[in-house]
Order: structure tokens, then C-alpha cells, then sequence
């Protein structure tokens, strides 16, 4: 039987998470019935599994088959669910008794079970039983490392990963900053939550992107609950977090002409932005004709040196050619190049060193003729005898 949105209305709460939770309100025939589709990875979607198989056969890899239709969970045959909000890879249910249930990923203590196992299927929140069940008008909420809700009193309970630092809160526990007040609504990010409370918006949490609404000179994060002071006095009526983001919604009736006076973001950065950002394009300019300056300086001095370079080169080449083996003068210490000889040319012998040392006359070698004389080299000058 095919039905419509006017027979079956469907409630729908949702984090950016890989899995999608269903209640079927009454009017619908399966009235009773908590749907869930998506990916089964942690057990996030209560069905007693996480699908997962080898994706193939001669490997290790494993891999995880998604849900992509709604199914029911058979945990809670009998019971009839009446909230519900997904975290990243956990989620959070309440049903007609008031009785908390979380099922999912359980690290950082985000199911609120003292300890961090996955379940795959919806377990019992101990702390909420007995004479401490959620109120019909209760609220809520599950972020991507914890989770909250508002029991007895109007008194809110977080449990998870709540700052950076520190430990986690494995069990729920009180937010002792809020109590007292009636919260109205509240949702969830990354690591921040919003929350609309009597006349104002509260935020709390760590933030990067301003998604707290503090203001642009304002503080970024937040360990403990902080009003916003820009919607002091307005009747917040609903909240969404998302990753980097928060979105509030405010009833018009209350408010008067406040909203007008709100800044209005329509890309346009500011004259002062602009002066500055002139300011820096005239520097860069300045610097980088400056710098081009300098290459071209640099690259003038070095064509110069190159000039002169092929000129001592072509005198160098010159006296090569002519078989000479001196320097050229105002040149000390370089070695004549070979350059410019052409076929059959001379190779230049070098010059006998002295085997003596120091300055003097190179000692003399006796001659033939004196060897065969038998003369001595220290003899009179003139023609030798007969």
C-alpha cells in the first residue's frame, strides 16, 4: 500500500552523519516503527550488524554494506519512539516512557554508558530511569562526539567529548551553568552547541569559523555557556548546528524593529577594507618594482662581465693560434687555454725547471769533446789542441 505525506507524516531530526533516522507518527500503520537507512559501519543503525565483509576474496580489506532503504528496528517492537537525533556515527532515542536509548560508535563516551564500546543495537541509558524520565516536552539533541538532553526540571544532561582538553564525560551529567533555565531548543555541531533559552541565545563550545555568534571581535570558543549578546532579549524558537556553522530562528512578535538594526552581510567588506587592501597593492607594487629593478641591474652587470669575458677569450685564442704560450699581461694565475689550434699545429713543450735550488746559473753539462779529451769544463778559453 503506497502512501502519501498528507496519511503518513514523517519526522525527521539530522546531523551531517552517514545514517537517517525515521519516526512514523500516528496516522501511519506501522505507528510504532523507528526506521533507519544508511551506512552500518559502527552499528549506528541499530540492526544487530555492522555489514561488514571482505571486498574480495584474496584480500584484507574490508568494507561495509549500506542500508539504502528504511528498515525497522526490531529492538524497539512494542515501543513507541517519540524523538530521535543522529550524531556523526551515533544516535540518540527517547520513547513514550521517557527512557533514554543510544546506539552507534562509542567513542569519547558519546552513548553515555561509562564505557567506550559500540552497540549496535539501542541500549538503555541507565541514568535516565526511575524518577529522573525525560518529559514529554523534553529536548534532544546529539552532536558529532556527544550528546544532550533536558530531563526532570528542565535540567540539561551532556555526556562525550566536550572540549579539547580534559577528560570526557563518559555518563551524563548536569550542566550546572543552565540550570534554572527553560530551554526551549537546542542543537549540536562539530564541538559547539546553541541552545534558545527564556529571551536569549546561549552558545558554548570550541569554534574556529564565529558559528558561536560572538561577533567578529569577539572570543571564538567557549568552555562554559555564554549569552549572545547581539540577540539578548529575542524569543529564539528553534537552533541547527552544523560542521562550521549555526543557524537561529526568532519570533518576529517579540522583537520590534531590533532586527532591522542587525548588520546584514551581503559580501561587501567596508571602505576601511578597501583603503587597506589599496595600501597593500601599492606596497606589493612598489616591492616588486623594486625587485625588478634589481634583476635587471643584475642582469646588466652580468652581460657586461660576459663581454669582457669573450674579449680576454678571443686575445687568449689569438696568441693560441700564433703558437704563443705567454699569459696576457694584468692576468695572473691562468692557464692558457687550447682553444683555436688547428690541424697539425705545433703542441707547445714546456720549458726544463732547474734542478738546483735557488737563484743562479744552471749548472753546466760537459760536451763531447771535452768528454773525449778528457778535459775538464774548468779550462782556458780558446781553440782546443791539436
Amino acid at each position: 500500500m503506497r502512501l502519501s505525506h498528507r496519511q503518513c507524516p514523517v519526522s525527521l531530526r539530522k546531523q551531517p552523519t552517514l545514517h537517517v533516522g525515521l519516526i512514523l507518527l500516528p496516522g501511519c500503520h506501522l505507528w510504532k516503527a523507528l526506521l533507519y537507512s544508511g551506512l552500518p559501519q559502527y552499528g549506528q543503525l541499530g540492526h544487530g550488524t555492522d555489514n561488514e565483509y571482505n571486498a574480495k576474496e584474496s584480500s584484507v580489506k574490508l568494507t561495509y554494506e549500506p542500508q539504502p532503504r528504511p528498515r525497522a528496528i526490531a529492538a524497539f517492537s512494542g515501543k513507541t519512539v517519540v524523538k530521535v537525533a543522529c550524531g556523526t556515527n551515533h544516535t540518540v532515542a527517547v520513547d513514550s516512557n521517557g527512557f533514554v536509548y543510544t546506539w552507534g560508535f562509542g567513542g569519547y563516551g558519546r552513548l553515555g554508558h561509562r564505557e567506550q564500546k559500540d552497540e549496535w543495537q539501542p541500549r538503555l541509558v541507565e541514568v535516565f530511569q526511575k524518577h529522573n524520565v525525560l518529559p514529554p516536552n523534553a529536548i534532544v539533541s546529539a552532536g558529532s562526539v556527544s550528546s544532550a538532553c533536558t530531563a526532570g526540571g528542565g535540567q540539561l544532561y551532556m555526556w562525550g567529548k566536550m572540549k579539547n582538553t580534559g577528560d570526557d564525560w563518559m555518563y551524563p551529567k548536569p550542566v550546572m551553568d543552565l540550570s534554572g533555565w527553560n530551554i526551549r531548543c537546542m542543537a549540536s555541531g562539530n564541538m559547539h552547541h546553541i541552545v534558545g533559552a527564556d529571551d536569549s541565545c546561549i552558545s558554548w563550545g570550541v569554534a574556529q569559523n564565529g558559528e558561536l555568534g560572538y561577533g567578529p571581535n569577539g572570543q571564538k570558543s567557549s568552555a562554559n555557556p555564554k549569552k549572545v549578546d547581539i540577540l539578548e532579549g529575542m524569543h529564539v524558537t528553534s537552533v541547527g548546528c552544523g560542521f562550521g556553522l549555526s543557524l537561529i530562528v526568532v519570533d518576529r512578535a517579540n522583537v520590534g524593529d531590533r532586527l532591522g538594526q542587525l548588520e546584514i552581510y551581503d559580501g561587501d567588506t567596508g571602505a576601511e577594507v578597501e583603503k587597506v587592501e589599496v595600501q597593500v597593492t601599492k606596497k606589493a607594487s612598489a616591492s616588486t618594482n623594486s625587485r625588478a629593478n634589481k634583476r635587471k641591474k643584475t642582469k646588466d652587470v652580468s652581460e657586461s662581465e660576459s663581454e669582457e669575458d669573450d674579449d680576454d677569450d678571443e686575445d687568449e685564442s689569438g696568441d693560441d693560434e700564433n703558437g704563443g704560450v705567454e699569459e696576457s699581461k694584468g692576468r695572473r694565475g691562468r692557464k692558457p687555454a687550447n682553444r683555436g689550434r688547428g690541424r697539425g699545429g705545433k703542441k707547445a713543450t714546456p720549458e726544463a725547471k732547474p734542478s738546483g735550488r735557488g737563484r743562479g746559473r744552471p749548472k753546466k753539462t760537459e760536451s763531447s769533446a771535452q768528454k773525449a779529451g778528457g778535459t775538464s769544463g774548468r779550462g782556458k778559453r780558446g781553440r782546443p789542441r791539436k
